[in-house]
C-alpha cells in the first residue's frame, strides 16, 4: 500500500490565503464501484473521519486497477517551507494534547537533519492549514487547482486481482480475504498526510519529493529518542513530543528497504493491527482509525487536523458562499 506522486512539479505556497469551508472527506466512485459500496464509503468510512476532525475536507476519486491491495496518488505536488509549516500549525490552533506537543516539539528554525528543504504537504492537508492555489489531480492524472471542477485531493485505487478476495462487511469474512474499507482508509491516511518522502523500491532509500523534500510526517519520526529522516536503522517511531512517547501506541515504522511505505507501520498481524500497517490483515474484519489504537488520530492530529470537541458554527464566508451557490441553483432552475 503506498502514495506515489505523478509529477515532480512542486509549488510554493503561502500561509493564511485560503478559506477551507467544512466539506469533510467525500469519496466519488469510479462507476465499476458498486453503488452500495460508494454509499458505505460516503457514509459510514467518511463519517468516522467527520466526526473525528474538524478541519479534514478531502475529495477522493476512488476505482479498482491494476496495482497491489492498495495505491493512492495525488499525481503532484505542494510545498512549502518549513517556517511556513510552523507558522500555518500553530494558526490553526488545534485543540488536545497532542497538538499542543506537536506544535512545542518542532524548533523555530529548520533542524540541520532536513537541510533546509522545503516541507512537502498534500492538498488535503494545505486545505487542514488554510493554503489556497493547491495543486490537485483530474480523475484521468491531470493537474488542476484545488476547488475547479472535476479536481480532487487524490486517487485511491484497489486491486482488481480476481485472486485477491475483498471483504465488503457483509457476512462472515473469509480468512484470506482484505477488508475493502480498511484498506480504503489506510490510503485515504496517506492522501490526507501519513505519507513519507522516502521511498524503499530502489538499491538504497531515496528521496523522491522535489527538491530533497521532507513531508510533514517526515518532521515526527524518532529513533532511540533522537530525530531521524531517511535511515534503515529499525526502531524507528511516531513521536508528537520529540521523541519522548511513541505515539502509535507501539507500532514502529517500516526503514527497511523492501519496497513497503516508509511511513507505514511494520504489520501487526495477527495480535495488534493497525490501518497504517505496510501489509494488510487478512480475515481480519472492521479495522478502522477509530478502533487501531489511537495511531492514526494521532498522527492526523500531530501534522495539522483538529479534533472534533464541539459541533462548529459556519464561518460568515462559508455561509456566504453558501448563499451564492444556492442563489445560482434558483436562477438555473428558473431559467430551466
Amino acid at each position: 500500500m503506498s502514495l506515489k506522486k505523478l509529477v515532480g512539479l512542486a509549488v510554493g505556497l503561502a500561509f493564511g490565503t485560503g478559506v477551507a469551508c467544512a466539506n469533510g472527506i467525500t469519496y466519488t466512485c469510479d462507476p465499476s464501484v458498486a453503488a452500495a459500496t460508494c454509499t458505505t464509503l460516503n457514509t459510514t468510512i467518511a463519517g468516522l473521519y467527520n466526526s473525528t476532525f474538524s478541519n479534514a475536507n478531502a475529495s477522493i476519486y476512488i476505482e479498482y486497477g491494476t496495482t497491489g491491495l492498495g495505491q493512492s496518488t495525488t499525481g503532484f505536488e505542494n510545498q512549502i517551507s518549513y517556517s511556513t509549516y510552523i507558522a500555518d500549525l500553530v494558526a490553526e490552533a488545534g485543540p488536545g494534547t497532542v497538538r499542543a506537543a506537536a506544535v512545542a516539539s518542532l524548533p523555530a528554525t529548520e533542524p540541520a537533519l532536513y537541510g533546509g528543504a522545503p516541507i512537502d504537504i498534500t492538498s488535503a492537508l494545505g486545505t487542514a492549514l488554510g493554503i489556497s492555489g493547491l495543486n490537485g489531480t483530474t480523475a484521468g492524472g491531470a493537474l488542476c487547482t484545488i476547488g475547479s471542477a472535476g479536481c480532487y485531493n487524490g486517487i485511491i485505487t484497489i486491486t482488481n486481482d480476481p485472486s485477491t478476495l475483498l471483504y465488503y462487511r457483509n457476512g462472515t469474512i473469509d480468512p484470506s480475504a482484505y477488508d475493502f474499507y480498511s484498506v480504503v482508509e489506510h490510503e485515504t491516511d496517506e492522501l490526507l498526510g501519513t505519507s513519507s518522502c522516502i521511498d524503499t523500491t530502489g538499491a538504497a532509500l531515496a528521496n523522491t519529493c522535489s527538491n530533497n523534500a521532507a513531508a510533514a510526517v517526515d518532521l515526527y519520526r524518532f529513533n532511540g529518542g533522537s530525530p531521524v529522516f531517511s535511515d534503515t536503522t529499525p526502531g524507528a517511531y511516531f513521536s508528537y513530543d520529540a521523541g519522548a512517547t511513541n505515539g502509535a501506541g507501539g507500532a514502529l515504522y517500516n526503514t527497511l528497504v523492501n519496497g513497503d511505505d516508509y511511513a507505514d507501520f511494520i504489520s501487526g498481524c495477527p495480535t495488534t493491527p493497525r490501518v497504517q500497517d505496510g501489509t494488510g490483515c487478512p480475515g481480519y474484519a472492521g479495522l478502522d482509525i477509530t478502533n487501531d489504537g489511537g495511531a492514526e488520530i494521532n498522527i492526523l492530529d500531530a501534522v495539522g487536523y483538529n479534533l472534533v470537541t464541539t459541533t462548529p458554527e459556519p464561518s460568515a464566508v462559508c455561509l456566504f458562499a453558501a448563499g451564492l451557490a444556492a442563489i445560482a441553483v434558483y436562477r438555473r432552475r428558473c431559467r430551466a
